[in-house]
């Protein structure tokens, strides 16, 4: 939600800034200026039901209240209902269109039900009403991206930017354009302002960092994780050439790592939890490597850390295996990310079921789930699309090791990019990967491959949510 910011105009249109109009405590308001105060505040806060009844109760009174309007339909998208939303959305909007925060938030939606062109112009409306809304230009980016419109969003960006240097979020989103569309020296510059945006970092990034040395000979270095399990896998590949330049590492991250990690012989100095001390140790967070290395051209960078399986659970994997039927062991994945209803929502990578079992009925293969928490029913789904059995090894994902041994073996992957996409790059081995638009940076803009991840193919949504030219691809790698 984009709730009422203190130093932004009230959503109420008085042009005043919210602090000092509905926002403000004390005597003087009306009762009707006292009921919308009460109800953005109780918003505010996340008690949604109370909002919910204070809302209600002022359009009762005042039949066609903008704000109560609007920040009904608010509460509506969060709740799930998004028709209902952009009724009243739209409704708020028509009441009062001089709102900058109407227009924004409604782009919001538009943006997340993939209307990219109407958001757009909801943004450019809040931007109109309000253009030192630097918010409103970093929605726009996004909403240009979504559209796959890369170097518009790039400027939008820069806009934001340009009004306020220190905008960590537009500065992290700069970063993920640029490396999208293959600019890696100014893209890895930027990404160091993703602490910030994250919460992990109070301050912005040190400007007196600079890349490190050819030759790090006496110099040892606390590698510190500071994202999931697929971002630390990717960041690693790094790792082997600071210790090519003649530093001794040692590793601060997820304990589910930390044996596959030992066997790469690569951290000398020590494995640990996240947190724990390195005293003598130079720090060095894992998503600034490519920045401190001097990275400045994907086709030259490092391949994926090599990564080797325990030969006791390939052992017990291959039993299980062959227990499911004889090869090929083709090894699928649907899902990944996380949906939450509203504006705060995160991108959610997913294929439909029914469309993925119909690219692949026919291929002969022995059908393997290796999906994290499959739903209830998604594997018989699955199973009837593709017209064979679909044996469940999502158990898998609780062990990092037995993924890895499993992977090992699988004679394909298909499937969307998590954290086991990035084990797999790290054996080496073929994948078929099912990207979903806007892309991840690491899949850049366009393209069947990345030249991130040599052995694996690229199957793209389209900007409009279509699956149906990547699953067709998907079936020709099958046949």
């Amino acid at each position: 939600m984009s709730a009422p910011r203190r130093n932004e105009p009230c959503p109420c249109g008085s042009g005043r800034r919210y602090k000092d109009c509905h926002g403000k405590l004390g005597a003087g308001e009306s009762d009707a200026d006292a009921l919308v105060r009460r109800a953005l505040s109780a918003h505010q806060q996340g008690r949604i039901d109370e909002a919910a009844l204070a809302y209600a109760d002022i359009l009762r009174r005042e039949p066609g209240n903008a704000i109560a309007t609007h920040y009904l339909g608010l509460i509506d998208w969060q709740r799930g209902d998004i028709a209902r939303a952009e009724e009243r959305m739209r409704a708020s909007i028509a009441a009062d269109p001089g709102v900058p925060d109407f227009h924004n938030n409604l782009g919001l939606l538009l943006r997340d039900t993939r209307r990219p062109d109407e958001a757009i112009d909801r943004f450019r409306a809040a931007l109109a009403a309000n253009p030192a809304w630097v918010e409103a230009y970093n929605n726009l980016a996004l909403a240009l991206e979504a559209g796959g419109r890369w170097e518009e969003a790039i400027g939008a960006y820069r806009e934001a930017i340009a009004r306020a240097p220190r905008f960590a979020a537009a500065r992290q989103n700069l970063a993920r354009a640029l490396l999208t569309r293959g600019k890696y020296r100014e893209g890895w510059l930027e990404y160091r302002w993703r602490l910030l945006a994250q919460g992990i970092e109070t301050s912005p990034p040190d400007a007196g960092v600079t890349a490190l040395p050819t030759t790090l000979a006496g110099r040892d270095y606390a590698l510190l994780s500071e994202q999931g399990l697929g971002d630390v896998l990717f960041f690693l590949r790094f790792a082997p050439e600071l210790a090519r330049r003649g530093a001794r590492l040692a590793f601060r991250g997820d304990p589910r790592l930390h044996s596959i990690l030992e066997r790469t012989g690569l951290f000398a100095l020590g494995i640990d939890r996240e947190g724990v001390a390195a005293p003598g140790l130079e720090p060095i967070r894992i998503g600034d490597l490519p920045f401190r290395l001097g990275i400045d051209d994907a086709a030259g960078a490092p391949p994926p850390l090599a990564l080797l399986p325990k030969a006791e659970n390939v052992a017990r994997m291959r039993s299980a295996l062959q227990a499911a039927g004889p090869r090929p062991w083709a090894a699928l994945t649907w899902r990944a990310g996380v949906l939450s209803p509203g504006p705060s929502r995160t991108q959610l990578k997913e294929v439909g079921l029914a469309a993925l079992g119909e690219s692949l009925r026919g291929a002969k293969a022995t059908w393997l789930s290796v999906q994290r928490l499959p739903r209830a029913g998604e594997i018989e789904t699955l199973s009837e699309a593709v017209g064979a059995p679909v044996h469940d090894f999502s158990a898998c994902n609780d062990s990092l090791e037995d993924m890895l041994a499993l992977l090992s073996l699988a004679d394909r992957y298909a499937g969307v990019s998590n954290a086991n996409a990035y084990l797999r790059a790290g054996l080496g081995l073929e994948m078929e990967v099912l990207v979903a638009h806007p892309p991840e940076w690491r899949w850049l803009a366009e393209g069947s491959e990345s030249p991130w991840f040599a052995k694996m193919r690229v199957h793209r949504q389209r900007a409009d949510a279509d699956w149906s030219e990547a699953l067709r691809a998907l079936r020709a790698t099958f046949t």
